[in-house]
């Protein structure tokens, strides 16, 4: 329970939530949800939208009224350069959103709640990252832009990722917005 009472409203809402704002469709992702609200009494997603009465509750973007691409960059303070993608219309069949959860951490293993205690990777979170990156290499899976926390288990993640998956000519954006629920 534990794990959908915190992962759900922070991590997979956020997800969901800018997934709904790129126009990307999330079915698997929708079922889930679904599922796991129902479970942790909450409603966020309705009618295929995160406009539930409990996603102020959340961390989506449509919790604090964000609703477009123009509006989650101002205030994730990222700037439009030539390297991050302009507002964009999902008119191309081949545009993917790829979420990653950061490996296992050394407080996972010791069953410590972590939020913004900035802990490192354990071995076998390193090795979750190692693997995740070579499947995406396998998949053919190229970034323009790559987002992360500010925490170092999601950062040392995402290098870890690029580096397996050979990703090495995109941006990578830190913003402790994207941080866990901190108590």
């Amino acid at each position: 329970y534990r794990y959908l009472a915190e992962d759900v409203p922070t991590g997979m809402c956020f997800n969901r939530g800018l997934g709904e704002i790129l126009g990307v469709p999330m079915p698997m992702t929708d079922k889930v949800l679904g599922w796991a609200q129902d479970c942790i009494g909450l409603k966020i997603l309705e009618d295929g939208k995160m406009c539930g009465p409990d996603v102020v509750k959340t961390r989506a973007p449509q919790a604090t009224g964000i609703s477009t691409l123009a509006d989650f960059m101002t205030a994730a303070r990222i700037e439009a350069s030539g390297s991050v993608p302009k507002p964009l219309a999902v008119e191309s069949p081949n545009f993917k959103v790829v979420f990653l959860r950061h490996g296992e951490s050394v407080w996972n293993v010791a069953n410590i709640f972590t939020g913004w205690a900035d802990v490192d990777l354990s071995p076998a979170g390193e090795a979750e990252a190692v693997e995740a990156g070579k499947c995406l290499k396998e998949k053919g899976f190229k970034f323009d832009v790559v987002f992360t926390s500010m925490l170092r288990r999601s950062i040392r993640t995402a290098w870890t990722v690029c580096t397996y998956s050979e990703n090495f000519a995109m941006p990578i954006v830190n913003t402790w917005r994207l941080n866990e629920r901190h108590y």
